[in-house]
């Protein structure tokens, strides 16, 4: 029996074939296609892949899915893509938001979400720790580390800097809600909108979210 995804990329690849979809035309966008054929975007991209695999569209950064022009001969072969070295303006968060969205579906394992199974976590340990935490909470505690964070951990930070043979004073280390709200902070201290930053290719996608916030 064939999959969902399968049986979207062969009705997809029918239309081309007959001329529907014209080469360089461009496809339903994720989310479209999902309204249309009242699928997830994990079946979508599943089918789009497929059809990519299969030479009848490419993928286009930053602006979708196209239908491949036919091939023009076979006597010459394909020259690998020269590696790209200008700057480029960054947009992912359409297809960020896509992604995460097919995390909803319990079919759907994750791979292209950085969270963890809901299941992994131990809710009711997670539960009890906090009741008992917040027992033994001053009320005053809650507003107390609003600016820079724990002074135990700061001062503990610094230490281990020390150790390392890094001089660094009291009041220089921020403790921060995660990665992401330094990563925030980086680059608004060192960067201004139009700056050009260098990043791995793969990397992080929500690092190129806050790159496409801040204009960079």
């Amino acid at each position: 029996m064939r999959t969902l995804y399968e049986q979207l990329a062969e009705s997809l690849e029918q239309r081309i074939r007959e001329g529907q979809l014209r080469p360089g035309e461009r496809l339903p966008s994720v989310r479209q296609a999902c309204t249309q054929a009242q699928v997830s975007a994990a079946t979508v991209f599943q089918a789009y892949y497929l059809l990519e695999s299969r030479g009848l569209i490419e993928a286009r950064p930053r602006s979708g899915y196209y239908v491949r022009p036919p091939a023009r001969g076979h006597a010459r072969a394909a020259r690998p893509e020269a590696a790209r070295t200008e700057s480029t303006p960054v947009a992912i968060s359409e297809l960020v938001f896509e992604v995460l969205d097919s995390t909803r579906d319990r079919e759907v394992v994750p791979l292209g979400s950085a969270f963890p199974a809901p299941e992994l976590f131990p809710l009711e340990r997670l539960a009890r720790a906090g009741a008992r935490a917040m027992r033994h909470l001053a009320p005053q505690a809650l507003t107390a580390e609003l600016t820079a964070g724990n002074v135990r951990l700061r001062e503990a930070l610094r230490a281990r800097y020390v150790r390392q043979g890094i001089a660094v004073n009291p009041d220089d280390p921020i403790i921060t809600n995660g990665a992401m709200e330094a990563l925030n902070l980086c680059l608004q201290a060192v960067t201004q909108p139009g700056d050009t930053v260098a990043v791995e290719s793969p990397t992080f996608y929500a690092a190129l979210q806050a790159l496409e916030r801040l204009h960079l």
